[in-house]
C-alpha cells in the first residue's frame, strides 16, 4: 500500500476552502495555516465567546456586536486565539452589517495571528457547519477504511512465510514509518526498513530499559521535532520483545493500527516459543548428562549437535531466583545456543536456581547484568563441553559467595585464600589473627616488624624488593626479620610458618576492613 494512500487526519481549511458548496474566500489565510485541523463549527455573535468554546472550532459570526476599529477588533481577534479557535468565518450580505469583509477585522486577524475566511452571501451558517461535520464524518470513514486495510496487510503479512520482518515491512509501506523489534537486551532481531534500526535501538536504549521493567502493562511515548517515537513490549504472559516505532506525527489515523502490530508480532513470538519449548527441554536433559562428570570431547560433541548447536567452549552459571521459570525463559531468548534449565530448592516449591552452559563468546556478564540485577548468581570457568561439569560446579560453588556479596561472583573471584576466609565470621578472624600475631602485639617494636614480615612475606622472600618496599636498607630488613623470628618463634624460611604468618595477616586486615565498613583490600601492611 501507498503511503501516499493515507487519508487526511481531519478537516482542514483547505477541505473548507476546496467544498465548491461553500464558495468560502481566504480574507486572511497564510499558506501555513491551511493544514490547521477544525473540529466544529459554532455560530456567536459574542464579543468574547472563549468560555463557551472548547477549541479548534470554525468560529461564524456576522459582527453585529464587534467593535469597528483595528485595536477593538484585535483584542477580538487575540481572545478567539487565546481560546484555541482554529479560524473565524465572517458572513457577507446585502442584509447583513458588512457587505465585504472589513478591511479593520483584515488587518486584526494578521495581527493576532488568527485565520480569516469569508462567508459569502447567500451560504447561511448551517451549511457550513453542516459541511464541517460532513467532511470529518467523511474523514473518519476514510481513516476507518485505511486502518481496515492496513490490518488486513499486517494479517495478511503475518500468516505468509517471513515472519516478524513481512510483518513490520507491511507496517511501514502503508504509514511510512520505520518499526524495529529487539529482544531483551536491545539487540535487533527484525526491522523495515533496515537502515537505521542499530541506531534507532541505541537512542531508544534507555526508555527500552524502563519499559522492560515495568513489564507487559509498560509502554511510552516519545514527540519531539515532529516526530513521534513509540516503544511497546511484546508477548502474552511475559515480555519476550519490544517493538520500537519512529515516524513523523501524523496524526492517530497512523498511529491506530499498532495496537495490531504489537498483536500480531506477539502472537508469532509466543508461537515460536511454543515451537521451541521441545527443544529447550531436550538441552535442559542434555545439561543433566554433561553434568554427571568428565566426558570425551567427542561424546560432547555428539550430544550437542544432536540438540542442533555447534561444538564449542562453554561457561556455566548459577543464578538464584524467586521465579525461575521467568527468568529461564528470558535467559534462553537472548542466548539461543544455550543450555537452560531450573532446579527448584524443592518440590513443587517456587523458588530456586536456573543453570545454564552458554557458548564462551555470549555476552553472559551483560546478560546476568540486565536479566538478574541484584540476584546473586555464581559463574564457572571457560571449559571444553566435555568438562563442562567442572565449570558448572564451580559456579554452584561460587553461589553462596555470591548470595553474601549480593552480585554476580566469578570462579576466579574465590579461587583466593584472602576470598575463603572472607566467608569465616569475624570473631573466627579474629581469633585466629590474634593467635599468631599476639607476641607482636605485646612486643613494643610489634608494627614495625609485622610491617617488615608483610612486606617480606608479599615479595616472596626477596631481600632488595622488601627493603625497597619499606625505603630502607636491605641490612636493616634482615635486623628486623631476625627480630620478628625471635619474639614470634617462628621461622620465615619455613613455608608453614610463612604462609600461617600471611593468613594471619590477612585475616586482621579482612576483620578491620569489616568492623570499618569498607571493602577489603591490600596486603594488610597498610593497615598495621
Amino acid at each position: 500500500m501507498d503511503v501516499m494512500s493515507i487519508p487526511p487526519s481531519g478537516v482542514t481549511l483547505t477541505t473548507l476552502l476546496g467544498d465548491p458548496a461553500l464558495r468560502l474566500g481566504r480574507a486572511a489565510v497564510d499558506d501555513a495555516d491551511l493544514g490547521l485541523a477544525v473540529t466544529a463549527a459554532a455560530v456567536s455573535e459574542l464579543t468574547e465567546p472563549g468560555p463557551w468554546l472548547e477549541g479548534g472550532e470554525l468560529l461564524l459570526t456576522v459582527g453585529f456586536l464587534l467593535p469597528s476599529d483595528v485595536d477593538g477588533l484585535t483584542g477580538y481577534c487575540r481572545h478567539l486565539r487565546e481560546h484555541g479557535v482554529a479560524a473565524l468565518g465572517i458572513g457577507l450580505g446585502a442584509d447583513l452589517p458588512h457587505r465585504r469583509t472589513p478591511e479593520a477585522l483584515v488587518t486584526a486577524a494578521r495581527r493576532a495571528g488568527l485565520p480569516l475566511l469569508a462567508v459569502p452571501d447567500g451560504v447561511p451558517f448551517v451549511a457550513v457547519t453542516r459541511a464541517v461535520f460532513a467532511h470529518r464524518d467523511a474523514a473518519e470513514r476514510a481513516r476507518l477504511q485505511w486502518a481496515l486495510r492496513t490490518q488486513r496487510a499486517l494479517t495478511a503479512a503475518a500468516v505468509a512465510p517471513g515472519g516478524p520482518a513481512a510483518v513490520l515491512t507491511a507496517h511501514a509501506e502503508a504509514t511510512g514509518r520505520s518499526a524495529v523489534v529487539v529482544d531483551l537486551l536491545g539487540r535487533v532481531l527484525a526491522a523495515a526498513p533496515p537502515d537505521g534500526a542499530d541506531t534507532l535501538a541505541a537512542e531508544l536504549s534507555g526508555t527500552v530499559a524502563a519499559v522492560r521493567r515495568r513489564g507487559l502493562l509498560g509502554a511510552a511515548v516519545e514527540s519531539a521535532g515532529g516526530r513521534r517515537r513509540e516503544v511497546h513490549p511484546l508477548g502474552s504472559h511475559r515480555i519476550r520483545a519490544l517493538l520500537l516505532v519512529d515516524g513523523p506525527a501524523r496524526g492517530r489515523h497512523s498511529n491506530q493500527v499498532t495496537g495490531d502490530l504489537v498483536s500480531l508480532l506477539s502472537l508469532d513470538l509466543e508461537r515460536r516459543a511454543g515451537l521451541d519449548a521441545a527443544g529447550r527441554r531436550e538441552r535442559a536433559r542434555l545439561l543433566t548428562t554433561l553434568e554427571r562428570g568428565v566426558v570425551d570431547d567427542a561424546v560432547a560433541g555428539r550430544r550437542l549437535a544432536a540438540a542442533g548447536l555447534a561444538e564449542q567452549p562453554l561457561r556455566a552459571a548459577v543464578v538464584a531466583a524467586p521465579r525461575p521459570d521467568e527468568l529461564a525463559a528470558d535467559l534462553a531468548a537472548v542466548l539461543p545456543d544455550a543450555l537452560v534449565r531450573v532446579v527448584r530448592d524443592a518440590p513443587g516449591a517456587p523458588a530456586g536456581r536456573v543453570e545454564l552452559a552458554a557458548p564462551a563468546s555470549a555476552p553472559l556478564d551483560t546478560v546476568l547484568a540486565t536479566l538478574a540485577a541484584g540476584r546473586p548468581a555464581g559463574v564457572g570457568i571457560v571449559v571444553r563441553p566435555g568438562a563442562l561439569a567442572v565449570s558448572l560446579r564451580q559456579a554452584r560453588s561460587a553461589l553462596p559467595v555470591a548470595r553474601l556479596s549480593g552480585r554476580p561472583v566469578h570462579a576466579a573471584d574465590v579461587a583466593s585464600a584472602r576470598m575463603l576466609l572472607a566467608l569465616l565470621d569475624h570473631e573466627r578472624l579474629g581469633g585466629f589473627a590474634d593467635a599468631v600475631l599476639g607476641p607482636f602485639d605485646a612486643d613494643p617494636r610489634g608494627p614495625e616488624l609485622l610491617r617488615a614480615v608483610a612486606a617480606f612475606v608479599e615479595h616472596n622472600g626477596h631481600w632488595e624488593a622488601t627493603a625497597t618496599a619499606l625505603g630502607v636498607h636491605r641490612h636493616t630488613v634482615r635486623n628486623r626479620i631476625t627480630a620478628a623470628e625471635q619474639v614470634s618463634g617462628r621461622r620465615l624460611s619455613a613455608a608453614q610458618d610463612r604462609h600461617e604468618l600471611w593468613l594471619a595477616l590477612q585475616a586482621r586486615d579482612l576483620g578491620r576492613a569489616g568492623t570499618d565498613g569498607v571493602s577489603p583490600g591490600g596486603n594488610g601492611a597498610d593497615r598495621l
